[in-house]
């Protein structure tokens, strides 16, 4: 089990979407994605909830990867009539009347391996602070590394959330409640009062949307784990080993089931049942694969650019996601992001763009410096200086920046362009500016 730094939370009314996120702060620095290599560890002994952890372009630029996110075909979704419906919410319940948030924080975090899959997803129980009642669950190493990454940098943004795959049972106010919910939520039979349950699917680049059928078995096992592993924190006083996701691949505990070690018929022969029974495993889990993001720049463009005085302006540059939805209806809906150039001090907004993640998130993020060198040169300015907010424009913009001989900064705080996308919320809010 990992225990990072908490951060300040982010209340899901203030994201452009209609459907409750998790709160985090959620743009990852390099020195997270840094690790590489990973030993697996032993299971821990019966009874212990922790163990001790073994130990042609004219310019291109690779970056780090990002979550790909090629749009996907149509999915199973979880239906009423599936028994996997009832099972969910009937763990919902029993995770509801347990309140595991009152004792448990976001960032004491464990995995829990699919028997049928393999894959591991990792569990962060949210409501602590009081607010937000869920449980998250982040898949795999780019879910983890993900959740490492935006608790360790202090100038993320909410939207980050979007590109951390992960599963999540909610409990919402009623009136966030789609009608697949309630038709979810009637079948089941079940009651609650006050918050509803609600289950949504993360994938980077999109809109939360309903889980499918296999995300639902996978969030099965989980949720079951969630009750015996909260369970026994309650019980007794745990320390967990602190981490600044710098380091090498990161120990976790992880819930394993017996029988996703041995085959079904050993397991048979030596307790005369097949049913499964879980245990404790410290696991070391490396980060995702680095792969290079490559892109080029369009050498005309260059030399007109470099055609232009240099200025005193500072520009503010930023991506963003707006209010809106990319895609067909009853399909998972596209982020709609936008691109943003504003001058500093005088607020004027010197160039927009609409992106999607369509084929992939990698593919958009390659296509913004060459963006931002087409606005550019419509503009006819050339900026002494460019400010962007998060760090991935940052790493984005580098090699405009050392080509063209503009400084390049970081700062938490663009007034232009928050006032420019407050204006857009307003807007669509309200049909006013």
């Amino acid at each position: 089990m990992a225990h990072y730094a908490k951060t300040r939370s982010i209340h899901p009314d203030a994201l452009p979407i209609d459907t409750e996120l998790p709160y985090h702060h959620c743009m990852p620095p390099k020195k997270a994605r840094a690790a590489a290599g990973a030993t697996q560890g032993e299971p821990a002994p019966d009874g212990l909830l922790f163990a001790i952890a073994p130990d042609e372009p004219v310019t291109s630029h690779g970056n780090d990867a990002r979550p790909s996110s090629n749009k996907p075909e149509p999915e199973e979704l979880l239906l009423p009539s599936h028994e996997e419906a009832k099972t969910l919410y009937t763990l919902a319940a029993q995770i509801k009347a347990l309140a595991p948030w009152q004792w448990m924080d976001e960032t004491d975090v464990f995995g829990v391996e699919d028997p049928e899959t393999g894959e591991i997803g990792f569990v962060s129980v949210m409501g602590n602070i009081g607010e937000h009642e869920a449980i998250g669950v982040y898949l795999g190493s780019e879910g983890i590394y993900g959740f490492i990454d935006l608790h360790i940098d202090p100038s993320a943004t909410a939207h980050r959330l979007l590109e951390i795959p992960q599963v999540q049972l909610s409990f919402s106010e009623p009136k966030f409640l789609e009608k697949r919910d309630r038709d979810l939520l009637k079948a089941s039979g079940l009651k609650f009062s006050g918050n509803k349950p609600q289950f949504r699917s993360y994938r980077p680049g999109f809109l939360p949307w309903f889980i499918t059928l296999e995300e639902a078995r996978l969030l099965i096992h989980a949720l079951a784990q969630t009750l015996e592993v909260t369970k026994r924190f309650g019980a007794q006083s745990v320390e967990f080993p602190m981490s600044d996701g710098a380091g090498e691949a990161e120990p976790f505990l992880v819930r394993v089931s017996r029988n996703a070690e041995t085959s079904r018929k050993e397991d048979s022969k030596r307790t005369g049942s097949s049913s499964s029974v879980w245990v404790d495993q410290i696991q070391r889990i490396p980060p995702p694969d680095i792969r290079p993001n490559d892109f080029s720049l369009d050498a005309s463009l260059l030399r007109k650019l470099k055609e232009i005085p240099l200025s005193t302006m500072q520009l503010e540059a930023d991506l963003f996601i707006g209010p809106g939805r990319v895609g067909k209806p009853n399909e998972r809906p596209m982020a709609l992001y936008m691109l943003m150039l504003a001058d500093r001090h005088s607020g004027m907004i010197l160039g927009f763009e609409a992106l999607g993640a369509d084929p992939s998130l990698d593919s958009m993020y390659a296509s913004i410096p060459g963006k931002i060198v087409e606005l550019l040169p419509a503009n006819n300015v050339l900026p002494k200086q460019i400010i962007v907010r998060s760090e991935l424009l940052l790493d984005l913009l580098e090699p405009i920046a050392t080509e063209l001989k503009i400084q390049l900064r970081q700062a938490d705080e663009l007034p232009a362009i928050d006032e420019a996308s407050a204006s857009m919320m307003r807007f669509v809010q309200t049909g006013k500016m």
